[in-house]
């Protein structure tokens, strides 16, 4: 019978040590592995929720009329069809880091109350920040240089306005982060586009030859606007938007005017008009005043009709920047619609939205 050999106690505590060592860092390797990817996987559904923020901030910028900032705070205001405001909002909350969305339920006297959850919840959100950024503070290289003017248009809700500032969002994850620029559905573009002007119906002697620096007066620009989801489009064919009844969709429309920067108009020496006669005073209605229209004389200067019927008095005044008066060589002719227009009626319009402007002397 063969004698069979096994291990002894001391082959045995060698194989050990030398095996036990090799054991632990197999299962260190295996448990950084499963960390990494575990860290993989929750930044990977980090940037995944980052993204459909984003899509969801574009979305919802699209559908209102005003978009407004607080402290920790993205706030969205629109309107329905029947003229029922709508707001909602986004909250940041340092101390849990989570960001979520919010609805209004009702409306008090100074704005919307009742908020209450609605909509996914974004946690280990480690930064949240968000900045209104006037349009003419931005550069924009395809415009050449143009200055866009900003517009704010009120709403009738205190801390809410409209118009074509931008709202910068930023929002960051310990790995990720998101920098988006919203602007409201109705946002106006800042730009005015002539349509039309008109010549004089009576043409007025020439005032007298001369310069002077007298009687520098000062004209504003009056611009009407409305917003709202019925603004040129076909009542007849728009849900919503008839012309009487509950479906007249007339109270989601927003009416409001807001005075624009105007220049400077001399009048001539020994000019017979008072400026009280034709001026329109702020807050106030002149029965007398008249809209200001610019014409060219033969030298290319441009001037505008001031008429006043209770004195029988019709004089050209000039439109001076440096306030020296330079009678006018007849003929005066209206200024071509493709032509630049220092003075003019403005008109600019789209769907949803319209804007008006007139020029007025100053009272």
């Amino acid at each position: 019978m063969r004698c069979q050999r096994g291990f002894t106690l001391l082959e045995t505590l060698v194989a050990l040590a030398i095996a036990l060592p090799l054991g632990f860092a197999f299962l260190a390797i295996l448990g950084g592995g499963l960390r990494g990817a575990s860290a993989a996987a929750a930044a990977g559904a980090g940037a995944d929720a980052l993204a459909s923020l984003a899509e969801r901030l574009d979305a919802e910028a699209h559908s209102a009329a005003a978009i407004f900032t607080g402290s920790n705070e993205l706030d969205f205001f629109t309107r329905d069809a029947s003229g029922a405001p709508h707001f909602w909002a986004y909250r940041y909350d340092a101390a849990t880091k989570t960001l979520a969305r919010y609805v209004y339920d009702d409306l008090g006297a100074g704005g919307p109350v009742n908020a209450r959850p609605s909509g996914p919840r974004l946690a280990n959100v480690v930064a949240f920040s968000t900045t209104r950024a006037p349009i003419s503070q931005i550069a924009i290289p395809a415009l050449a240089g143009y200055a866009v003017r900003d517009v704010s248009l009120p709403l009738g809700y205190p801390g809410v306005s409209g118009g074509n500032a931008l709202v910068v969002v930023d929002v960051r994850t310990a790995n990720s982060r998101i920098h988006r620029e919203l602007a409201p559905r109705l946002a106006p573009s800042g730009f005015s586009v002539i349509v039309g002007t008109y010549a004089p119906a009576v043409a007025p002697s020439a005032p007298p030859p001369g310069p002077s620096s007298e009687n520098v007066y000062q004209y504003y620009g009056l611009m009407l606007w409305r917003l709202g989801p019925c603004v040129g489009v076909h009542f007849a064919v728009t849900p919503g938007c008839g012309l009487n009844g509950d479906d007249s969709g007339l109270l989601a429309e927003q009416d409001g005017a807001d005075v624009v920067p105007g220049g400077t108009v001399v009048a001539p020496p020994g000019s017979q008009i008072p400026l009280r006669d034709v001026c329109q005073p702020s807050g106030a209605t002149n029965p007398n005043a008249a809209q200001l229209v610019a014409s060219l004389d033969a030298s290319g200067n441009a001037y505008v009709e001031v008429v006043d019927a209770s004195a029988g008095a019709d004089e050209w005044w000039r439109i001076s920047p440096g306030g020296l008066y330079v009678a006018p060589q007849l003929p005066l002719r209206p200024i071509p619609v493709a032509q630049q227009n220092p003075i003019g009626a403005t008109f600019l319009s789209g769907p949803g939205y319209w804007y008006s402007t007139t020029y007025w002397l100053s009272c």
